[in-house]
């Protein structure tokens, strides 16, 4: 058996990649690990290279500059908070190579990359469909046709939905598809920062609630709907959704046809409002499958999918009935 010994200065940078983003004229801060794996007590010059956007340096509070580490004992590490300033006019993704170099001995570094993202328009469509089948052409067609500029974050391709990024949004159109089960849960706590902010949800797939995934805080409290954790609300098949009189988005639609083709389901689920939030669709029982809340924040869920709603022409009505709601003061 050989044992191997650290050498005299050593380093590492994690993450090694990290991307996030903000809007134009803000700055966007991103936590790196440094790690001495020398057996030598080291401190670290910190620089940027690559890319456009001004980069810093700064301690574990993103308060004080730092273009230096502190010392750092040998197997220990610390914490250093790179901030990326976003140009007014900037666009498209900034890449930075981040490096950290032994002071104690100049030839040995670490590098990570961190990618910053210029958010210049207000809406961020998010697919979460996995998919089976791939719907995102559906929603990016009613965006369109509603007059709605966008980016979009295909949670298959990185499922890591980055917080700042997120929060530089306005107005968020989530969907989920056929993506079962709790689609949404491992997203509560960076969906409720995002409302927290006075943010604007719309929010449609079917099996989103199936199960304990309905009655978690989140879903009570943010999206405000009681769910019993029962079949009795679960998987209710509809053929057609009602737009419900004197609803803000809903109000004179009437009935709207659901293809089931298209996703090769029948999962609608009935909702019930609480906390203010209006009933938006009824099912071909009257039952409530789709609200809309307006505080601090605003939210539309719709308990059935957009994809499987009507013609091209209604889903556009749909979503352009939704921004206007979400602008309405």
């Amino acid at each position: 058996m050989t044992t191997r010994n650290a050498p005299a200065y050593g380093v590492s940078l994690t993450p090694a990649t990290q991307i996030d983003g903000g809007k134009p004229g803000t700055s966007v801060s991103y936590t790196e690990t440094v790690r001495n794996l020398g057996f030598t007590a080291d401190s670290y010059t910190l620089a940027s290279s690559g890319g456009t956007d001004p980069v810093s340096f700064f301690d574990a509070t993103c308060t004080t500059p730092q273009p230096t580490t502190p010392t750092v004992a040998a197997g220990a590490t610390t914490t250093v908070c790179v901030k990326v300033a976003v140009p007014t006019g900037a666009t498209g993704t900034n890449t930075a190579t981040i490096t950290a170099t032994s002071v104690g001995s100049p030839g040995v570094s670490a590098t990570a990359t961190i990618k910053t993202i210029a958010v210049t328009v207000d809406t961020l469509l998010v697919d979460e469909d996995g998919n089976a089948p791939d719907v995102q052409a559906v929603y990016a067609a009613a965006l369109t046709g509603a007059g709605v500029s966008f980016s979009t974050w295909d949670l298959d391709a990185d499922s890591n939905l980055p917080v700042n990024y997120l929060l530089a949004f306005k107005n968020v159109v989530w969907f989920t598809g056929d993506t079962y089960p709790a689609p949404i849960t491992p997203y509560e706590a960076r969906l409720q920062a995002f409302l927290d902010g006075g943010g604007r949800l719309l929010m449609s797939g079917q099996d989103i609630l199936d199960q304990a995934a309905g009655t978690t805080a989140f879903v009570h409290d943010y999206l405000h709907i009681t769910w019993d954790g029962t079949e009795a609300q679960n998987d209710k098949a509809t053929g057609a959704v009602h737009g419900v009189a004197g609803n803000p988005v809903t109000d004179g639609i009437g009935a709207v046809p659901l293809d089931h083709s298209v996703l090769d389901a029948t999962f609608e689920d009935q909702v019930t409002p609480n906390g203010g939030a209006l009933a938006a669709f009824t099912d071909d029982t009257a039952q409530t499958d789709a609200l809309s809340f307006s505080g601090t924040y605003k939210v539309v869920f719709l308990a059935f999918p957009v994809e499987a709603y009507g013609t091209a022409s209604d889903k556009a009505n749909l979503i352009t009935r939704t921004m206007t709601f979400f602008a309405t003061p």
